[in-house]
């Protein structure tokens, strides 16, 4: 079969699926601008061999064209139809809030060199000022923040311009320095310019530049810099790890890279995470929200999901019965049988993370478990692991 029948056969298995998203977002397309968004789609698959494309469910299809959806080409097509309006704010929104109640967490997980010199009783968010300068485009994705920081010795004062994209765009760092100029013409402070990107594609086919250059021939006039923070340059399990320290890697963590697989497991993640180590209030619940808005999932996805967050939280609850591992241990070794059942029930605890890898090692050791190395060793590689949580012994 030459290329083109093969990509034609790739397009009439795209086209239901595309229609059926349209439909689910309500976006009308006539024939002529479906081709083209179909043909934009179509490209991404015209270098995969026909057995790999055949062998990705229409689940799987389905997630990569809803990605698709947020890169710059398509999404400025999108947009470029006009009667399409997409529906981003409270994505924007959350993202927003997440460092206007977390500005400190924020700074130590992706500037820690920096957050340890700043003082964060200073913290003033400029938002109105912000407005006031640019105009209401701004409120959404942009934050401006007067913070004092320690540099040789002394304190000084300065602006933190954050702005958060969700898709990539054109000449996006002539746009970061304009925004430079109007912040240092207006406060004559230093400004220390962020962009984070919460785009979902894995791969840019064309970087964005973090300079931007103005000269006369070979005159140079100007070279402005800004920091990028790009969540898909992370592994998933790099976050996980970085969490340990930080727990607000959780609320990132679905924005990170990992299998399209495993989104119901990285949600359970990182809503356990939060859940964890964030009390109730509003802290939690933006992070819980802003974990939602990253990570819809489709109905099976979310059964899935659901019963892992279930599994969780019945062994938690069955442990609080009692007043101590042992006693949990006593209990469940006569309920399941003495060796297969309290082996099963060792790997079952350290793949939830009720007791750390140490910790378990210790009491499969007091209990005479026969292997209990081994044992520990393959509950570390399962495939659910939840955050660290040590109960008192």
């Amino acid at each position: 079969m030459d290329t083109s029948s093969i990509h034609k056969l790739y397009a009439i298995r795209l086209n239901p699926l595309i229609k059926k998203i349209l439909k689910q977002k309500t976006w009308r397309l006539d024939d002529q601008s479906f081709h083209h968004l179909l043909g934009l789609i179509l490209h991404d698959y015209t270098s995969m061999k026909p057995d790999l494309f055949m062998g990705l469910t229409d689940n799987d299809l389905t997630i990569q064209i809803h990605e698709m959806f947020d890169r710059a080409e398509i999404a400025n097509y999108l947009q470029s139809l006009g009667h399409i309006e997409f529906k981003r704010s409270n994505f924007d929104i959350r993202h927003k809030e997440v460092i206007r109640l977390c500005v400190k967490e924020y700074f130590y997980l992706f500037f820690p060199n920096l957050a340890c010199k700043m003082d964060f009783d200073s913290v003033q968010f400029l938002d109105k000022e912000l407005i006031a300068l640019f105009g209401g485009e701004h409120r959404i994705t942009d934050a401006l923040i007067l913070i004092n920081i320690k540099v040789d010795q002394s304190y000084q004062a300065i602006m933190i311009h954050w702005e958060q994209q969700s898709n990539r765009k054109t000449m996006f760092e002539e746009s970061m320095f304009h925004s430079f100029c109007g912040i240092y013409f207006q406060f004559r402070k230093l400004v220390f310019p962020i962009a984070m990107f919460t785009d979902s594609a894995t791969e840019w086919r064309k970087p964005v530049p973090e300079t931007y250059q103005l000269q006369l021939m070979d005159y140079p006039i100007n070279e402005y810099h800004y920091n990028i923070v790009r969540l898909k340059c992370y592994e998933s399990d790099q976050f996980e790890e970085m969490a340990k320290e930080n727990p607000l890697a959780y609320a990132y963590l679905p924005l990170t890279k990992f299998d399209s697989k495993e989104r119901p497991h990285i949600k359970a993640k990182a809503i356990n995470g939060i859940m964890t180590n964030f009390p109730v209030g509003q802290k939690q619940a933006t992070l819980i929200s802003l974990v939602d808005e990253c990570m819809p999932l489709y109905p099976d996805e979310q059964k899935k999901y659901e019963s892992i967050i279930q599994e969780k939280s019945e062994t938690l609850k069955e442990m609080h019965m009692f007043q101590s591992i042992e006693e949990y241990f006593l209990y469940k070794g006569k309920e399941i049988g003495k060796e297969s059942g309290q082996e099963e029930l060792l790997t079952r605890l350290l793949e939830l993370n009720l007791l750390n890898k140490n910790q378990l090692l210790k009491e499969a050791s007091r209990l005479q478990i026969p292997n209990a190395s081994k044992v520990v060793e393959r509950a570390t590689k399962k495939t659910i692991v939840f955050p660290e949580r040590v109960h008192s012994q």
